[in-house]
This record gives C-alpha cells, sequence and structure tokens, in this order.
C-alpha cells in the first residue's frame, strides 16, 4: 500500500489509500500536478506506473515514459543525455499529435548538447511529421483537436528553422536561405485562429533575423547596422543574435565592437538561472567573446570572459565545453591577474555551486 496526500486541481482533497495495482489512480494526480507545473512531485508517480506496468506499448505507459522525460529535462548537459537516452527508445509510440511535442524536445535538448546529426534527424522527422498531421486534417471530415501543446504550425515552422539552421551549420548558406524564406511566409496554413497568426508572425521575425544572420556568415558585415536596429527592435532574441554575430567576426576577423557595447549589457547575467537552451548559447557566446579579445589583444578581458564560460559549463555539466575553455586559459594563462588565477581555481575545484 503506498499513500499519497495531495490536493490537485479539486480532485483528491483527502489523503488517499492506492493500491500497488491502481495505476490509472496514480497517473491521474501525476498528470494533475504536471499540469500544475509541480514536475518534482509527479516524477515518482510517472515511474511508479512505468515500473508497474509489464507491457510498454501500453498508451499510458508510453505517455508516462514522455511526461518522465519533460520532467527530467533540466540545465545539466550529463541529466538532459541520460534522459534522452532513457526515452528515445519509446517516442515513435504516441500518437502523432503528442509525438509533435516529444520530437520537437528531442531536438532542442539534441541541440544543447552539440549533437549535430540528431538535431538534423529530429528536425526533418519533426517536418515530416507535421506535414503528414497537416494533410490529415484537411482531408478529414470533421477536425479533430490536437492534443499537441502547441499549434499546428509551430511544429511546422520548427521543422524548417532546423533545417536550416543545420544547412547553415554545413556552409551551404544559399540553401538554408529556401528554408528560412519558406518559415517566415506561413501565412497560407490553414486552421490559423489568433494564436497560430501570432506564431506565424514569430516566425515572420525570426526568418528576417536569420537572413541577416546567414549574410554575416558569408562574411557581409555590411548588414551590421540593419542587423543592430533589428535586434534592438527584438530584445528576447538578443542572446541568439549576439552568438551569431561574434562567430563571424571571429570567422571573418571583423569588429563587432559597437554592437557589444551596446547589446552585452543586456545579456543574462552569468549567476542568472538559465535554461538548457539559453544557458548552452551564453557559454558560446561569452567563449566566442574570449576569442574575440585574445585576438585583439585584450587579455585580461578575454580572461574574464573564457571564466564567465568556464562557470557556465560547470553549473551545466557541460563537460566538453569546460575541457575547452581550461585549455584554453592554459594557453592565456600567464597573463591573468591573481584575482583570475583565484577564480581560475575555485572554479575547478567546484567551490562554485553548480
Amino acid at each position: 500500500m503506498v499513500l499519497i496526500e495531495r490536493e490537485c486541481l479539486g480532485k483528491m482533497t483527502n489523503v488517499r489509500w492506492f493500491e500497488a495495482g491502481m495505476k490509472d489512480q496514480f497517473f491521474s494526480v501525476a498528470e494533475c500536478l504536471f499540469k500544475e507545473e509541480k514536475k518534482v512531485e509527479a516524477v515518482p508517480l510517472y515511474r511508479y506506473v512505468i515500473d508497474h506496468e509489464t507491457d510498454n506499448h501500453d498508451p499510458t505507459c508510453v505517455l508516462c515514459q514522455f511526461r518522465l522525460f519533460q520532467c527530467l529535462v533540466g540545465v545539466t548537459s550529463e541529466g538532459n543525455r541520460e534522459a534522452l537516452e532513457r526515452f528515445e527508445p519509446f517516442y515513435t509510440r504516441l500518437p502523432d499529435d503528442i509525438r509533435l511535442d516529444a520530437v520537437l524536445l528531442m531536438a532542442n535538448v539534441c541541440y544543447s548538447l552539440s549533437d549535430w546529426k540528431k538535431v538534423e534527424r529530429y528536425g526533418d522527422e519533426l517536418h515530416t511529421l507535421s506535414k503528414n498531421v497537416y494533410h490529415n486534417l484537411i482531408n478529414e471530415k470533421n477536425v479533430k483537436k490536437l492534443q499537441s501543446e502547441r499549434h499546428l504550425v509551430v511544429y511546422y515552422g520548427h521543422g524548417l528553422r532546423i533545417k536550416g539552421f543545420i544547412l547553415s551549420m554545413q556552409g551551404r548558406y544559399e540553401e538554408a536561405k529556401k528554408y528560412v524564406a519558406e518559415y517566415s511566409g506561413l501565412e497560407w496554413f490553414k486552421f490559423l485562429d489568433e494564436t497560430g497568426k501570432k506564431e506565424v508572425e514569430k516566425f515572420k521575425t525570426w526568418g528576417k533575423g536569420n537572413m541577416l544572420i546567414l549574410e554575416l556568415n558569408t562574411g557581409n558585415k555590411s548588414v551590421l547596422p540593419e542587423f543592430v536596429e533589428y535586434l534592438e527592435s527584438n530584445p528576447d532574441i538578443i542572446l541568439q543574435g549576439m552568438l551569431a554575430a561574434i562567430e563571424s567576426a571571429n570567422k571573418f576577423h571583423f569588429s563587432v565592437d559597437e554592437m557589444l557595447e551596446k547589446f552585452c549589457e543586456k545579456l543574462p547575467p552569468i549567476n542568472a538561472d538559465v535554461t538548457y537552451i539559453n544557458g548552452t548559447q551564453l557559454f558560446h557566446f561569452w567563449y566566442e567573446k574570449s576569442i574575440y579579445s585574445f585576438e585583439r589583444n585584450r587579455k585580461i578581458n578575454g580572461i574574464d570572459e573564457l571564466l564567465y564560460a568556464l562557470y557556465l559549463a560547470h553549473k551545466m555539466k557541460y563537460y566538453a565545453g569546460f575541457e575547452k575553455c581550461a585549455s584554453s586559459y592554459r594557453e592565456h594563462g600567464d597573463y591573468a591577474t591573481e584575482q583570475q588565477k583565484w577564480n581560475y581555481k575555485h572554479i575547478v575545484e567546484g567551490v562554485f555551486d553548480s
């Protein structure tokens, strides 16, 4: 017998006793907690259902595997990798509409892990799956309500966005532009309610910025003034834009000092709470910024920025990134001040809380 005490959406207001076999009740309570964003409390209940179901194809059990994955994804690379590996064998058993959420989350987790092959794989799958769901809805006489967490256009657009990102990473910029142009103009999408129309506008905004980033990726620094204006109008994506700009500046050896002076202070503080996505972007930004400073003989600034990146890697348990920073520090550490040497020593020894 297991005792659960929980008030959940007006249900189960008293202490209730559940026998070990009553998985449906456990699942119901877990779902209530999940909807209330009480994921820590929901985890043992989802685990209970999974552990007491012998059929791995049971729909409730498969959904519990997904919910557990959603609950366990966090800031640390190590934890996210383990959660992904645990969930991957099950996601294809989800209904198509719920699988949209699973594949998008898996692609984002793989992005944070820098696993570009899997990012491409899940991006392609998201694009194909969202198209299939869309065409099925068009062919239905009575359009059913999807169980996905977001509007269908979100998954369709992100499938295209991921494809454009991967092509850009591969240096195939003209091909990437075709995908950017496609997700920038999704007004044709059927079933657009007010929420869907707002999502379409988001993709249009992202598309404008990503077209400018593609120009920067080819070394076209003439677009910098326009890109600065774009970031001023879209402060929510300053981090992503600054990362793209500093990477291009390092690759093509042009200056972005004016942009850095304008926007660096608007980036999240190093000790701020981060998600696995913006934490990853923030790490890469400060690492690239340190390279930028070292190349301009700004050694002290570069070491500070390298320590920011090192701290973030430590915080996220991003071991590959941590080693990359440590290696760079060994190369430039002779220029460090006593305070910087002390900071480095204490980060490496794990004195700072992660």
